[in-house]
């Protein structure tokens, strides 16, 4: 217990005390010390002390505490994380080439050439360069049936700090044809006489951000131009500067602007200008149901403005299967001595003025994407104000000599249209695509002598169906194709208006690759034979085929 040491430690401090006075007494004499009686210290009983200890008392009063901590932002980047799956073996890689090339020969005399080649260096610059020659002679079977296409391409993007790339183009076309509408029992031309060639040169280029910055804006600057010329020294020059500019807000919402001067000038022994600028703003707004779009087309030519919507609403009522949609669009299309001669290579420039076609067009239908079926359908109707139409033009020479060459005219034309679109997968490697286009023209808009008894030169259906199939693991596809035509409005040399009856042009091929690099094609042309005539005494070539290798490398 606490108090017995206490005792203890009483006792051992009395023995220091006496210790000196011990030795300090005076010496005994002898030897011999006899012990009287046994030393016996007692203490005597003390009382217990308890000593209980407090706490002090509680403060209970509220302080308030004020903490100032001084804002630090932070810049982290990383990285969007990358899903990968479990337990999955990846499937093998399949091999890239950066080049190919097509060379192939058929009959009728043809020949066939196509070949291109990718190239790059990382992220600092990338291009491919694009060549195509294809020719063909019927001259044997149908007096100058021939034709002759030579073009090539080569674009280059080199990429530049702050996300930006500098795209440049450089493309040329050379393309010869030949008048052989004409009586081949009666009239025979030479081949000088008849033919026709164009040349055209294209230039361009383009500003733009490669990838998406910190403003969520994408822009983009593309200047370009072409030049034209003709056997006959007919010349055209087009120039396009294209200044775009899309602007994302939760990155599905895309507000666009578009600015765009398109100017044409065409001289054959007088000048024609056709100078449009276009102001094209939109908004289109993304949810999970719907898609939105709001925006108009606004365009000057020669200081009087055009104004044309640009809305399309779409509703998704079951997922990505059934979509209903429509819209309102419209625009003032340029028709240039390019665009007509592209549609028809027979034309006559000298007998045509070039004009602009206000187009308004408004339209519904249903679309979707269901597994392997992918399909969409429309009913529309639009408003064609001087729309160019393809009359025939029946050239008599001092020979006596006739020929068939046509020439553009315009008029106001209502177009009533349906068409269909369908592609769809029903089994592994097979794809097949179809569609259907059927228009009601009427051209009776004014009750005047001016309305077109027909539109010419434009069919009232058109059909495209393909279907591919590829097997033995990508080495070999095989492959159909039929088109058809009907019902293409046409005045006769007598004066008579007719319409053409049912074109239809079926193609077979295939191609077959004896090595991963190395490979063989045929194609079977027109099998039916069918000797239709797209424009007016001009029958196409009958059956022919081509065939030849190919390489990728």
């Amino acid at each position: 217990m606490i108090f017995q040491h206490k005792y203890m430690l009483i006792a051992a401090l009395s023995t220091l005390a006496f210790a000196p006075m011990a030795s300090a007494q005076k010496e005994l004499e002898g030897d011999n010390v006899t012990v009287v009686k046994d030393f016996d210290a007692r203490l005597l009983d003390a009382n217990k002390v308890n000593v209980s200890p407090t706490l002090p008392p509680l403060d209970t009063t509220t302080k308030r505490q004020t903490y100032s901590v001084p804002p630090h932002p932070s810049n982290v980047k990383y990285d969007a994380p990358k899903l990968r799956p479990i337990g999955i073996k990846a499937g093998p890689k399949e091999q890239s080439y950066n080049g190919y090339a097509k060379l192939g020969a058929g009959v009728p005399t043809s020949l066939y050439g196509e070949g291109g080649y990718y190239f790059g260096a990382a992220d600092k610059f990338d291009g491919k360069i694009w060549l195509k020659h294809h020719s063909l002679s019927a001259n044997k079977a149908v007096e100058n049936q021939k034709f002759s296409t030579t073009e090539g391409q080569i674009n280059a993007n080199v990429f530049l700090k702050n996300n930006l790339a500098v795209e440049g183009k450089v493309g040329y076309i050379y393309k010869k044809v030949h008048f052989y509408g004409y009586d081949h029992d009666t009239f025979s031309f030479a081949d000088s006489r008849i033919q026709q060639q164009f040349k055209i040169l294209d230039v361009g280029g383009r500003l733009y951000n490669s990838k998406r910055n910190d403003f969520d804006l994408n822009f983009s600057i593309a200047p370009n131009l072409y030049h034209l010329n003709d056997f006959y020294s007919n010349k055209e020059t087009g120039f396009d500067l294209g200044f775009s500019a899309t602007k994302w807000f939760a990155e599905k919402h895309a507000l666009r602007i578009t600015i765009r001067p398109d100017f044409t000038s065409f001289t054959d022994t007088v000048t024609q200008k056709i100078n449009n600028i276009y102001l094209q703003p939109s908004f289109t707004l993304h949810t999970d149901f719907l898609q939105l779009k709001i925006g108009g087309n606004f365009v000057n030519n020669r200081d009087a403005f055009s104004i044309f919507p640009d809305a399309t609403l779409t509703l998704r009522v079951w997922g990505d299967g059934i979509q209903v949609f429509a819209g309102a669009t419209g625009d003032l299309r340029k028709n240039t001595y390019r665009s007509i001669s592209s549609y028809n290579p027979f034309v006559e420039i000298r007998q045509t003025k070039l004009k602009n076609t206000r187009y308004d067009n408004y339209f519904g239908g249903l679309k979707g994407k269901i597994d392997w079926l992918d399909y969409n359908g429309q009913i529309g109707y639009a408003k064609a104000s001087d729309l160019a139409l393809y009359q025939t033009l029946f050239q008599t020479g001092g020979d006596g000599q006739q020929l068939t060459r046509f020439y553009v005219l315009y008029d106001t034309v209502r177009i009533f249209n349906l068409q269909a679109t369908v592609k769809l997968s029903p089994i592994k490697n097979l794809a097949i695509t179809a569609t259907l286009s059927q228009n009601v023209y009427d051209t009776k808009t004014t009750d005047t002598s001016e309305d077109q008894v027909a539109a010419w030169g434009l069919p009232e259906m058109e059909g495209n169906f393909s279907a591919v199939y590829t097997l033995l693991e990508g080495k070999a596809n095989l492959k159909a194709n039929l088109y058809t035509a009907d019902k293409i409005s046409f005045r006769d040399e007598f004066g008579a208006a007719g319409k053409s009856g049912l074109l239809y042009d079926l193609n077979l091929g295939g191609a077959y690759y004896f090595t991963k690099n190395i490979g063989a094609f045929l194609d079977i042309n027109n099998l039916l034979n069918n000797k239709r005539e797209r424009w007016y005494r001009y029958p196409t070539v009958g059956v022919n085929f081509l065939a030849g290798i190919t390489a990728r490398f």
